[in-house]
């Protein structure tokens, strides 16, 4: 991975780059931790992050999906924490780290955890939505050392009185990006505004838009701005490929790739490899996830109408191969890191970029090769223009050809209208026929009619679905309710 430190004009040089863990003389109980987690050497974003935060400057942190980061900044927060002195009911934590879902945050946690097993008495807790509220206000007014929250929980917590911010001396935004992406602006600038003075700030995101940097500038003192990979397009070490479809044809021919991939591993004593299928709507993602059972395929569902118990019955059982398919929305597109992921399905292309590089980017991690299959329709010829002009642009060696944040979706949303009323205006074209599919009766309202199939494919983006069709690709912004 190239990784890139620029320091402000004027400042001190970055701390170098450690080659060990070892090389940063951390807590004792920190290096046991390490070596419990099996951890051979630092990851690059690792290897600069942590030296440059435990120096207490201010980090700027974009990072490809995969790359360590959050163990590059759970380290030297528990390193962080040991240092001060001890945490005594109704005080409030010592470090704050904020995250856009509960999935994301509880994973953060984890890691927190992890690294601090060893160290007695040091206590860790999370704040989301969707949990008992009085277990996090107890674990609260108790006293932790770290708190991790979503930015809307925390502030619940913060005007009730549970918590307070008066001794917190480390702030942690990941995935920024997105948390502006869901509105939580307000809420993180809040928390901002309201902590002591001096404290150190290190923001983390997967992409850089226009919005980030601007909360960075607000917030963040100077900062060392470290560039692991790159950021915002589709990792080269993903093999993609697009294949053309009219909608009847897209279940089935989901059920015969993995079947196939099933059949072909279990030739060589092996189970089909984990696979995560993108799908556009909840309801969808419930019946695929049915049907691939009854075809002999083990699948999970994970998406927001789900209870958090679900969802984490869901997540355990496709990272402990229980099952080797999680059919998911787009919940699952941002922060969730799941190692082993081999190959990522979109039975339902997304109506934006940016959100398919991020579905892709749930594999091909860490170093690791992976694959991404995507079925489109004519319907789609926007994005797959663009996913098709961005992966020419990255074979030629521009890896930022593409802007990312609310500016550049705006952008987007206009070129996208333009390319709708240009097709909606070209003469009709013949339709293009389906094939003739079996499926058992309980799914056949999954399968759209001849008709429907040869109107949606003859008349593109521009053509009117019928209502209710669980594959409009500019449809409803259900999951986007967390």
């Amino acid at each position: 991975m190239d990784v890139t430190v620029e320091v402000p004009p004027g400042t001190e040089e970055a701390t170098p780059p450690i080659e060990s863990f070892d090389d940063m003389m951390l807590d004792a109980k920190i290096m046991m931790d390490i070596k419990f987690k099996e951890y051979d050497k630092p990851t690059p974003i690792q290897a600069q992050a942590i030296p440059i935060i435990c120096s207490g400057r201010d980090v700027l942190g974009c990072a490809e999906t995969g790359s360590g980061k959050t163990a590059a900044f759970s380290i030297p927060m528990i390193q962080h924490c040991l240092q001060q002195p001890e945490i005594k009911r109704g005080d409030g934590p010592f470090a704050i780290v904020m995250a856009p879902t509960r999935e994301l945050a509880q994973q953060i946690e984890k890691e927190a955890k992890t690294f601090s097993r060893s160290s007695k008495g040091f206590k860790t807790t999370i704040v989301v939505g969707g949990t008992n509220m009085s277990e996090q206000k107890m674990d609260l007014r108790n006293g932790v050392e770290v708190c991790v929250a979503t930015p809307g929980r925390l502030i619940d917590h913060l005007h009730q009185g549970n918590t307070n911010l008066a001794r917190v001396s480390l702030v942690i935004l990941d995935e920024a990006d997105r948390m502006l992406d869901m509105g939580f602006e307000p809420q993180i600038r809040e928390v901002m505004m309201n902590l002591p003075t001096p404290h150190q700030t290190l923001l983390f995101s997967a992409t850089m838009p226009v919005e980030v940097e601007a909360l960075a500038a607000d917030y963040l003192n100077k900062p060392v701005k470290v560039k692991v990979g790159a950021v915002s397009v589709p990792t080269s070490n993903v093999a993609q490929h697009l294949e053309k479809l009219v909608d009847a044809q897209k279940v089935d021919r989901l059920c015969e790739l993995l079947l196939e991939e099933k059949s072909e591993a279990e030739k060589f004593g092996g189970t089909l490899p984990m696979t995560v299928v993108f799908v556009e709507r909840k309801a969808r993602a419930d019946e695929i996830m049915t049907l691939l059972n009854e075809e002999g395929v083990a699948a999970a569902a994970f998406h927001g109408g789900r209870s958090q118990q679900e969802r984490e019955a869901a997540l355990s059982d496709f990272t402990t191969g229980k099952c080797a398919v999680l059919v998911a929305t787009d919940v699952a597109a941002r922060g969730l890191d799941v190692k082993g992921v081999m190959h990522v399905v979109n039975l339902d292309l997304p109506r934006m970029f940016e959100d398919y590089v991020h579905r892709v980017g749930r594999t091909g991690r860490a170093g690791m090769t992976g694959r991404a299959t995507s079925f489109y329709t004519d319907r789609d010829s926007f994005l797959v223009a663009q996913i098709k002009r961005a992966l020419q642009d990255l074979e030629n060696g521009n890896a930022f050809a593409f802007a990312t944040g609310k500016e550049a979706r705006a952008k987007e949303r206009e070129a996208q209208k333009a390319w709708r009323e240009g097709r909606a205006a070209e003469p009709e074209q013949a339709a293009v026929g389906g094939v003739d599919i079996i499926v058992d009766d309980k799914f056949k309202h999954m399968k759209l009619s001849a008709s429907t199939a040869s109107l949606t494919s003859a008349g593109g983006a521009g053509a009117a679905a019928p209502a209710g069709n669980a594959d409009d690709a500019f449809g409803s912004d259900d999951d986007d309710d967390w």
